[in-house]
């Protein structure tokens, strides 16, 4: 080969890469992918599949493809600084993470996505309330900067990245479709801790009519606060009423009275009304406005909301009375 003829190859291959270079500094430098589904079922219980990432494998397109891969989770189960990481046990996966970064009930998640030395991107779902149900979509979100090799990359992103995303929310509107379909979105409800406190408490039972209730409450009450002030104890928040049950018997409680300080006379084994300790810990708070007669939708839709969580529900639940059922109007 001559020396002309190497010249000549040399050029060439410079042409090459000049164009290569060119042309990839033309290409776009940022890219977006998204995917969207009609899920029927209302936003609130969408929202309660993504805005949480330790579920996020139940519906992920890639748990699949990653057989091998090592899982880990941090920060709260749901809502933002909810993170996901997984390690790269495979010669064709990396370690990532992500994060989600906003979250706006029931209508928006934002999530960060850290692909290591691979850089960065962001994704997000957008819930929109439709004939009943929700429409769902997916995004995601990149910015290659003055990377020229990802920006090539990027032509094929569209490719690669929508059949996975079509694929993960078929698996996500299968989930939450077969939830409870109840939308608890007028409803303040959410996952927090409360203290154990000390209560004086009566044990009685009723019937389920909203009257017998009432009145059987009425009467432990009455029991309780003369306990109290016999004791001289001193009353520390809102009147409560422990389930023990509700079922064909009717309803059985405890009606208690958040106090401080020590029984004067001490409670003995014979007392009608008793001290303990409610529980502490994490729950399930719903706030009720209304009557009695309704009282019942509201305890379904906290079992909703806890099924719909993946959460799992133990012990007794309670009313707080906020304000008094005896004075206020339904």
């Amino acid at each position: 080969m001559t020396v002309k003829t190497l010249k000549k190859i040399f050029f060439v291959l410079v042409g090459l890469v000049v164009v290569f270079v060119v042309v990839g500094f033309l290409l776009p430098r940022q890219r977006h992918v998204e995917r969207s589904v009609f899920i029927d079922t209302p936003p609130s219980v969408v929202f309660s599949q993504v805005n949480g990432l330790q579920n996020f494998n139940d519906w992920s397109p890639w748990v699949a493809l990653m057989p091998n891969a090592e899982y880990s989770f941090e920060g709260p189960a749901f809502g933002v600084g909810s993170k996901l990481s997984w390690s790269a046990t495979e010669p064709k996966t990396q370690a990532g993470s992500q994060t989600i970064s906003a979250s706006s009930p029931y209508d928006r998640v934002d999530v960060e996505l850290d692909f290591g030395d691979r850089g960065t991107a962001q994704s997000a779902y957008l819930l929109q309330p439709e004939n009943g149900g929700t429409q769902l979509t997916w995004t995601f979100d990149t910015d290659f900067g003055l990377n020229i090799i990802d920006r090539y990359w990027g032509l094929l992103l569209e490719r690669q990245l929508g059949p996975s995303f079509a694929q993960g929310l078929t698996n996500l509107k299968r989930i939450a479709e077969e939830l409870p379909k109840v939308d608890w979105s007028d409803l303040e409800i959410g996952i927090t801790e409360v203290p154990s406190t000390t209560i004086a408490y009566f044990t009685g039972s009723s019937g389920r009519d909203p009257d017998e209730i009432g009145a059987a409450l009425g009467a432990a009450y009455g029991r309780v606060a003369l306990f109290v002030s016999t004791n001289k104890l001193q009353m520390d928040g809102q009147p409560l009423a422990i389930t023990n049950y509700w079922d064909e018997r009717g309803w059985g409680f405890d009606a208690g009275i958040p106090v401080s300080g020590v029984p004067s006379r001490g409670v003995g084994p014979d007392s009608p009304v008793r001290m303990g300790e409610t529980y502490g810990g994490r729950v399930v708070r719903a706030v009720h406005v209304g009557s009695h007669t309704t009282l019942e939708e509201t305890h379904a839709t906290i079992i909703a909301f806890i099924t719909a969580h993946r959460l799992e529900a133990y012990g007794r639940n309670w009313e707080v009375f906020v304000s008094d059922p005896g004075s206020t109007p339904e």
